[in-house]
């Protein structure tokens, strides 16, 4: 974040109109909602920069990769929006 706000920033991420991924500018847990849960004991995926909900399956490889290869939400984007994903701001 750039520090112009406090504001906590969340996107939605689609492909063409089948939702992908929600994600959220703070540190926390990557959530798959097509994998079963960890089992127990087995901490959780966490990312320095993002909170992040997984929808598709078939995407989320490829969304993963774009995530762990930026530098930031902004830098995730881009790469996003690159790959032909289309990313709504939630307010």
């Amino acid at each position: 974040m750039n520090g112009a706000s406090e504001r906590t920033r969340r996107y939605r991420v689609l492909l063409g109109e089948r939702l992908a991924l929600e994600i959220r500018d703070e540190p926390g847990i990557l959530v798959s909602i097509s994998a079963p849960p960890p089992p127990p004991g087995t901490p959780p995926v966490t990312h320095p920069f993002a909170t992040a909900t997984f929808h598709l399956a078939e995407v989320e490889g490829d969304l993963g990769a774009l995530l762990r290869e930026s530098s930031d939400l902004d830098a995730f984007l881009e790469a996003v929006a690159r790959a032909g994903y289309r990313i709504e701001p939630v307010d």
